[in-house]
Protein backbone atom coordinates (compact mmCIF):
# COMPACT_ATOMS: atom_id res chain seq x y z
CA UNK A 1 0.00 0.00 0.00
CA UNK A 2 1.40 3.39 -0.61
CA UNK A 3 1.30 5.79 2.52
CA UNK A 4 2.04 8.82 0.42
CA UNK A 5 0.63 9.84 -3.40
CA UNK A 6 3.42 12.23 -3.65
CA UNK A 7 5.89 8.75 -3.63
CA UNK A 8 7.15 8.22 -6.92
CA UNK A 9 10.17 5.44 -6.17
CA UNK A 10 11.95 4.46 -2.84
CA UNK A 11 15.29 2.71 -2.37
CA UNK A 12 16.38 0.87 1.03
CA UNK A 13 20.21 0.14 1.40
CA UNK A 14 20.51 -1.97 4.12
CA UNK A 15 23.90 -1.17 5.94
CA UNK A 16 26.75 -3.43 7.18
CA UNK A 17 28.09 -2.35 10.40
CA UNK A 18 31.21 -3.25 9.91
CA UNK A 19 31.92 -0.91 7.22
CA UNK A 20 29.43 1.97 7.77
CA UNK A 21 31.90 4.25 8.10
CA UNK A 22 33.77 3.71 4.52
CA UNK A 23 29.73 3.03 3.02
CA UNK A 24 29.57 -0.41 2.93
CA UNK A 25 26.25 -2.24 2.73
CA UNK A 26 24.45 -5.33 2.74
CA UNK A 27 22.15 -4.31 0.07
CA UNK A 28 19.66 -2.65 -1.68
CA UNK A 29 16.09 -3.13 -1.58
CA UNK A 30 14.26 -1.18 -4.91
CA UNK A 31 10.17 -0.22 -4.64
CA UNK A 32 9.93 1.78 -8.02
CA UNK A 33 6.08 1.81 -6.79
CA UNK A 34 6.73 4.03 -3.98
CA UNK A 35 6.08 1.16 -1.59
CA UNK A 36 8.34 0.62 1.22
CA UNK A 37 9.78 -3.27 0.10
CA UNK A 38 8.26 -6.23 2.42
CA UNK A 39 10.56 -8.75 1.24
CA UNK A 40 12.06 -9.79 4.76
CA UNK A 41 15.02 -6.82 4.61
CA UNK A 42 12.81 -4.42 4.64
CA UNK A 43 10.11 -3.72 7.53
CA UNK A 44 6.09 -3.54 8.22
CA UNK A 45 3.16 -1.20 8.25
CA UNK A 46 4.63 0.33 10.96
CA UNK A 47 7.77 1.63 9.34
CA UNK A 48 6.40 2.50 6.07
CA UNK A 49 4.12 4.83 8.07
CA UNK A 50 6.94 6.16 10.23
CA UNK A 51 9.21 6.91 7.41
CA UNK A 52 6.69 8.27 5.00
CA UNK A 53 5.39 10.37 7.98
CA UNK A 54 9.46 11.42 8.88
CA UNK A 55 10.50 12.10 4.81
CA UNK A 56 7.05 14.30 4.18
CA UNK A 57 7.73 16.36 7.10
CA UNK A 58 11.67 16.47 5.94
CA UNK A 59 10.26 17.37 2.74
CA UNK A 60 7.66 20.42 3.92
CA UNK A 61 9.98 21.71 5.70
CA UNK A 62 12.88 22.01 3.32
CA UNK A 63 9.99 23.65 0.45
CA UNK A 64 8.24 25.74 3.03
CA UNK A 65 11.43 27.87 2.33
CA UNK A 66 10.82 29.06 -0.79
CA UNK A 67 7.49 31.06 0.46
CA UNK A 68 9.61 33.26 3.16
CA UNK A 69 9.18 36.97 2.08
CA UNK A 70 11.56 39.75 2.49
CA UNK A 71 11.63 40.85 5.96
CA UNK A 72 9.58 37.90 7.80
CA UNK A 73 10.89 37.44 11.23
CA UNK A 74 13.60 34.61 12.45
CA UNK A 75 10.46 33.65 14.73
CA UNK A 76 8.01 33.68 11.81
CA UNK A 77 10.31 31.50 9.20
CA UNK A 78 10.70 29.11 12.38
CA UNK A 79 6.38 29.12 12.61
CA UNK A 80 6.13 28.15 8.83
CA UNK A 81 9.03 25.40 8.74
CA UNK A 82 7.13 23.85 11.94
CA UNK A 83 3.59 24.58 10.99
CA UNK A 84 4.64 22.20 7.17
CA UNK A 85 6.11 19.83 8.77
CA UNK A 86 3.71 19.15 11.13
CA UNK A 87 0.78 19.33 8.47
CA UNK A 88 2.34 16.85 6.24
CA UNK A 89 3.29 14.34 8.54
CA UNK A 90 0.58 13.97 10.93
CA UNK A 91 -1.55 13.90 7.25
CA UNK A 92 0.13 10.44 7.03
CA UNK A 93 0.20 9.51 10.24
CA UNK A 94 -3.19 10.09 10.80
CA UNK A 95 -4.31 8.09 8.09
CA UNK A 96 -2.29 4.98 10.13
CA UNK A 97 -3.90 1.54 10.11
CA UNK A 98 -3.00 1.46 14.05
CA UNK A 99 -3.20 3.80 17.06
CA UNK A 100 -0.40 6.19 18.17
CA UNK A 101 -0.10 7.65 21.72
CA UNK A 102 2.70 10.80 21.35
CA UNK A 103 4.58 10.56 24.72
CA UNK A 104 7.19 13.31 23.30
CA UNK A 105 6.81 15.85 21.14
CA UNK A 106 7.99 19.69 21.23
CA UNK A 107 5.82 22.90 20.89
CA UNK A 108 3.86 22.79 23.33
CA UNK A 109 5.12 24.78 25.58
CA UNK A 110 5.44 27.87 23.19
CA UNK A 111 1.62 27.08 21.40
CA UNK A 112 3.72 26.39 18.42
CA UNK A 113 3.37 23.61 15.90
CA UNK A 114 4.54 20.39 16.31
CA UNK A 115 3.27 17.18 18.18
CA UNK A 116 2.39 17.09 21.57
CA UNK A 117 2.06 15.06 24.68
CA UNK A 118 -0.69 13.11 25.10
CA UNK A 119 -1.83 13.46 21.31
CA UNK A 120 -3.58 10.84 19.32
CA UNK A 121 -2.66 9.99 15.86
CA UNK A 122 -4.39 7.11 13.52
CA UNK A 123 -7.01 5.36 14.08
CA UNK A 124 -9.37 6.70 16.21
CA UNK A 125 -10.42 3.11 17.26
CA UNK A 126 -10.13 2.50 21.18
CA UNK A 127 -9.57 -1.27 20.54
CA UNK A 128 -7.14 -0.87 17.88
CA UNK A 129 -3.17 -1.92 18.83
CA UNK A 130 -1.65 1.22 20.53
CA UNK A 131 2.35 2.37 19.81
CA UNK A 132 4.35 5.07 21.11
CA UNK A 133 5.17 7.73 19.36
CA UNK A 134 8.29 10.61 19.70
CA UNK A 135 8.46 13.18 17.61
CA UNK A 136 10.31 16.05 16.19
CA UNK A 137 8.75 16.93 12.64
CA UNK A 138 12.26 19.37 12.36
CA UNK A 139 14.36 19.39 15.44
CA UNK A 140 17.26 22.41 14.61
CA UNK A 141 14.24 25.02 13.58
CA UNK A 142 16.55 27.96 13.11
CA UNK A 143 18.99 26.01 11.01
CA UNK A 144 15.58 25.12 8.24
CA UNK A 145 14.92 28.45 8.80
CA UNK A 146 17.70 29.90 7.98
CA UNK A 147 19.08 27.58 5.45
CA UNK A 148 22.30 26.37 7.24
CA UNK A 149 23.05 22.43 7.72
CA UNK A 150 22.27 19.85 10.13
CA UNK A 151 18.32 20.19 10.46
CA UNK A 152 16.39 16.86 10.54
CA UNK A 153 12.96 15.43 10.78
CA UNK A 154 13.16 12.42 13.72
CA UNK A 155 10.42 10.23 14.92
CA UNK A 156 10.48 6.52 16.89
CA UNK A 157 7.85 4.03 17.84
CA UNK A 158 7.94 1.86 20.63
CA UNK A 159 6.25 0.27 23.49
CA UNK A 160 7.59 1.30 26.51
CA UNK A 161 7.58 4.84 26.37
CA UNK A 162 6.75 7.27 29.37
CA UNK A 163 4.89 10.37 28.31
CA UNK A 164 6.94 14.06 29.30
CA UNK A 165 6.32 17.17 29.41
CA UNK A 166 7.33 19.88 27.09
CA UNK A 167 10.73 20.51 29.59
CA UNK A 168 14.28 20.04 29.47
CA UNK A 169 16.84 17.45 31.66
CA UNK A 170 20.52 17.71 32.67
CA UNK A 171 21.83 14.45 31.65
CA UNK A 172 24.72 12.07 30.60
CA UNK A 173 25.20 9.14 28.53
CA UNK A 174 27.45 6.14 29.93
CA UNK A 175 27.37 2.30 30.12
CA UNK A 176 24.20 1.33 31.52
CA UNK A 177 25.99 -0.55 34.59
CA UNK A 178 27.10 2.38 35.82
CA UNK A 179 24.34 4.56 35.70
CA UNK A 180 23.02 3.93 39.40
CA UNK A 181 26.46 5.18 40.40
CA UNK A 182 26.09 8.28 39.09
CA UNK A 183 25.76 11.60 40.88
CA UNK A 184 23.66 13.73 38.21
CA UNK A 185 21.58 15.94 41.01
CA UNK A 186 25.32 17.99 42.14
CA UNK A 187 25.20 21.31 40.66
CA UNK A 188 26.64 20.53 37.21
CA UNK A 189 29.82 22.17 37.15
CA UNK A 190 30.59 21.01 40.70
CA UNK A 191 30.18 17.36 39.86
CA UNK A 192 31.47 17.04 36.14
CA UNK A 193 34.95 15.93 36.73
CA UNK A 194 33.82 13.24 39.24
CA UNK A 195 30.92 12.24 36.87
CA UNK A 196 33.75 12.10 34.20
CA UNK A 197 35.98 10.16 36.32
CA UNK A 198 33.28 7.73 36.77
CA UNK A 199 32.57 7.63 33.37
CA UNK A 200 35.99 7.18 32.24
CA UNK A 201 36.70 4.13 34.57
CA UNK A 202 32.97 2.40 33.33
CA UNK A 203 34.22 2.22 29.19
CA UNK A 204 38.09 1.41 30.45
CA UNK A 205 39.44 4.85 29.90
CA UNK A 206 41.40 7.53 31.58
CA UNK A 207 39.50 10.36 31.59
CA UNK A 208 41.86 12.25 28.97
CA UNK A 209 41.23 9.53 26.67
CA UNK A 210 37.18 10.54 26.22
CA UNK A 211 35.44 11.87 23.60
CA UNK A 212 32.05 14.37 24.88
CA UNK A 213 29.42 15.78 23.24
CA UNK A 214 27.87 18.60 24.42
CA UNK A 215 25.54 21.87 24.24
CA UNK A 216 25.95 24.82 21.70
CA UNK A 217 26.71 28.04 23.24
CA UNK A 218 25.22 29.98 20.58
CA UNK A 219 21.54 30.49 21.44
CA UNK A 220 22.96 30.97 25.38
CA UNK A 221 26.45 30.93 26.92
CA UNK A 222 25.26 28.91 30.08
CA UNK A 223 27.26 25.79 29.00
CA UNK A 224 30.28 27.58 28.82
CA UNK A 225 32.25 27.07 32.65
CA UNK A 226 31.02 23.61 32.25
CA UNK A 227 32.58 22.96 28.73
CA UNK A 228 35.89 24.74 30.09
CA UNK A 229 35.54 22.20 33.20
CA UNK A 230 35.32 19.35 30.59
CA UNK A 231 38.04 20.38 28.35
CA UNK A 232 40.38 20.55 30.87
CA UNK A 233 40.14 17.23 31.71
CA UNK A 234 39.43 15.13 28.35
CA UNK A 235 40.54 14.56 25.19
CA UNK A 236 37.94 16.19 23.19
CA UNK A 237 34.83 18.24 23.90
CA UNK A 238 32.36 18.86 20.71
CA UNK A 239 30.26 21.77 21.06
CA UNK A 240 28.04 22.14 18.33
CA UNK A 241 28.70 25.74 16.66
CA UNK A 242 24.81 26.64 16.15
CA UNK A 243 22.41 24.61 17.42
CA UNK A 244 22.31 21.06 19.34
CA UNK A 245 21.28 18.26 16.97
CA UNK A 246 22.09 15.07 19.24
CA UNK A 247 21.39 11.85 16.83
CA UNK A 248 24.50 12.69 14.50
CA UNK A 249 27.06 11.94 17.51
CA UNK A 250 24.98 9.47 18.75
CA UNK A 251 24.74 7.64 15.37
CA UNK A 252 28.90 7.52 15.70
CA UNK A 253 27.97 4.34 18.29
CA UNK A 254 26.91 2.51 15.06
CA UNK A 255 29.66 3.98 12.80
CA UNK A 256 27.89 6.28 11.07
CA UNK A 257 29.47 9.75 11.74
CA UNK A 258 32.62 10.34 13.41
CA UNK A 259 34.72 11.10 16.10
CA UNK A 260 32.88 7.93 17.84
CA UNK A 261 31.75 9.73 21.30
CA UNK A 262 32.10 8.19 24.76
CA UNK A 263 29.48 10.53 26.66
CA UNK A 264 27.34 12.96 25.90
CA UNK A 265 26.65 15.67 28.70
CA UNK A 266 24.39 19.01 29.11
CA UNK A 267 21.03 19.96 28.75
CA UNK A 268 18.64 18.50 26.35
CA UNK A 269 14.87 18.97 25.72
CA UNK A 270 12.84 15.72 27.07
CA UNK A 271 11.42 15.33 23.88
CA UNK A 272 15.01 15.20 22.26
CA UNK A 273 16.19 12.53 25.11
CA UNK A 274 13.02 10.19 24.60
CA UNK A 275 14.57 9.93 20.86
CA UNK A 276 18.03 10.15 22.31
CA UNK A 277 17.29 7.07 24.74
CA UNK A 278 15.19 5.11 22.16
CA UNK A 279 17.55 5.54 19.35
CA UNK A 280 20.28 4.09 21.97
CA UNK A 281 18.11 1.22 22.67
CA UNK A 282 18.44 0.35 19.13
CA UNK A 283 22.11 0.88 18.38
CA UNK A 284 23.90 0.46 21.38
CA UNK A 285 21.72 -0.72 24.27
CA UNK A 286 24.53 -1.24 26.69
CA UNK A 287 24.61 2.45 26.86
CA UNK A 288 22.27 4.64 28.81
CA UNK A 289 21.72 8.31 30.05
CA UNK A 290 21.05 9.46 33.76
CA UNK A 291 19.41 12.79 34.14
CA UNK A 292 17.42 14.70 36.07
CA UNK A 293 14.47 17.27 35.08
CA UNK A 294 15.56 21.00 34.33
CA UNK A 295 13.27 23.90 33.58
CA UNK A 296 12.59 25.85 30.31
CA UNK A 297 11.56 28.79 31.84
CA UNK A 298 14.88 29.41 34.18
CA UNK A 299 17.79 29.97 31.68
CA UNK A 300 15.04 32.01 29.49
CA UNK A 301 14.61 34.29 32.21
CA UNK A 302 18.45 34.54 32.82
CA UNK A 303 19.98 34.22 29.91
CA UNK A 304 23.56 35.87 30.41
CA UNK A 305 24.59 33.25 33.13
CA UNK A 306 27.75 31.17 31.87
CA UNK A 307 26.55 28.26 34.47
CA UNK A 308 23.47 25.55 34.74
CA UNK A 309 22.58 26.91 37.68
CA UNK A 310 19.07 28.60 36.12
CA UNK A 311 17.99 24.93 34.72
CA UNK A 312 16.81 24.64 38.08
CA UNK A 313 14.55 27.25 38.43
CA UNK A 314 11.24 25.79 37.60
CA UNK A 315 8.34 28.00 37.00
CA UNK A 316 5.19 27.14 39.20
CA UNK A 317 3.34 25.94 35.84
CA UNK A 318 6.20 24.00 35.05
CA UNK A 319 6.12 22.14 38.32
CA UNK A 320 2.81 21.58 38.27
CA UNK A 321 3.47 19.55 34.70
CA UNK A 322 5.93 17.39 36.41
CA UNK A 323 3.39 16.92 39.45
CA UNK A 324 0.45 16.09 36.47
CA UNK A 325 3.06 13.29 35.06
CA UNK A 326 4.62 11.77 37.92
CA UNK A 327 8.04 12.91 37.85
CA UNK A 328 9.79 14.74 40.75
CA UNK A 329 12.90 17.28 40.74
CA UNK A 330 14.73 16.29 43.61
CA UNK A 331 15.58 13.09 42.26
CA UNK A 332 17.56 11.41 39.23
CA UNK A 333 16.45 9.21 37.15
CA UNK A 334 17.80 6.85 33.99
CA UNK A 335 16.95 6.09 30.10
CA UNK A 336 15.03 2.50 32.04
CA UNK A 337 12.74 5.22 34.01
CA UNK A 338 11.46 6.87 30.26
CA UNK A 339 12.20 4.10 27.46
CA UNK A 340 11.58 0.28 28.89
CA UNK A 341 15.03 -1.79 27.71
CA UNK A 342 13.92 -3.11 24.96
CA UNK A 343 10.80 -1.59 23.92
CA UNK A 344 11.87 0.71 20.75
CA UNK A 345 11.03 -0.52 17.23
CA UNK A 346 12.37 2.06 15.01
CA UNK A 347 13.71 5.13 14.49
CA UNK A 348 13.76 7.11 11.37
CA UNK A 349 15.60 10.47 10.95
CA UNK A 350 15.65 12.50 7.72
CA UNK A 351 17.63 15.45 6.46
CA UNK A 352 15.26 18.79 6.23
CA UNK A 353 18.91 20.67 5.20
CA UNK A 354 22.20 18.98 4.09
CA UNK A 355 24.01 16.84 6.71
CA UNK A 356 27.46 16.45 6.13
CA UNK A 357 28.04 14.71 9.63
CA UNK A 358 25.54 11.80 8.08
CA UNK A 359 25.83 12.45 4.77
CA UNK A 360 22.38 13.40 3.40
CA UNK A 361 21.38 15.48 0.95
CA UNK A 362 18.46 17.60 2.36
CA UNK A 363 15.64 17.97 -0.75
CA UNK A 364 16.14 21.62 -2.79
CA UNK A 365 13.26 23.88 -1.43
CA UNK A 366 12.20 24.88 -5.31
CA UNK A 367 13.02 23.67 -8.82
CA UNK A 368 12.50 20.21 -10.90
CA UNK A 369 9.36 17.67 -10.96
CA UNK A 370 11.34 15.91 -8.64
CA UNK A 371 12.55 16.20 -4.96
CA UNK A 372 14.53 13.72 -3.40
CA UNK A 373 14.96 13.00 0.34
CA UNK A 374 17.69 11.17 2.78
CA UNK A 375 17.40 9.62 5.27
CA UNK A 376 17.88 6.57 7.98
CA UNK A 377 15.61 3.56 9.31
CA UNK A 378 17.27 2.66 12.51
CA UNK A 379 16.12 -1.04 14.04
CA UNK A 380 17.13 -2.85 16.54
CA UNK A 381 20.53 -4.87 16.40
CA UNK A 382 21.90 -1.64 15.00
CA UNK A 383 20.08 -2.81 11.78
CA UNK A 384 20.05 0.52 9.80
CA UNK A 385 18.67 1.34 6.28
CA UNK A 386 19.96 4.52 4.15
CA UNK A 387 16.81 5.26 2.34
CA UNK A 388 16.37 7.49 -0.44
CA UNK A 389 12.72 8.75 -1.55
CA UNK A 390 11.57 10.56 -4.58
CA UNK A 391 8.35 12.82 -4.50
CA UNK A 392 6.43 14.20 -7.51
CA UNK A 393 6.31 17.86 -7.03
Amino acid sequence: MAVDERLTHATVTWLDPSAALGGGHAGAADSGDGRTPRDGTATDDEDAYLVAAMASAALAAAEARAGFGDGMSLNDRKVTVDGAATEAAEKILGRAPFRIRVAAGEGERDDSPGAHTGQWLGLPDEGSPVIDGVFDYVDGTELAATDQPGALALGGFGSGVRPVPDLQAYAALAPTHALRGLDIMARPEDGVVPLLERIAAAVGKSPDELTVSTHSLASKPMHRTLIDLMRGRVRQVLVPERVTVEPPYLLSLAGLSEPRIDSMIGAIGLSELAFAAGLVDLVAPELGFVFRLASVTGPRAEPGLTSLDALFKFSEDEEVALRAGGWRKDRQYTSEDLVRPGTSRAATLFAVTDNPALGLRGPEPRGGDVAHVEGFLVKPAARIGSIRLSYRR
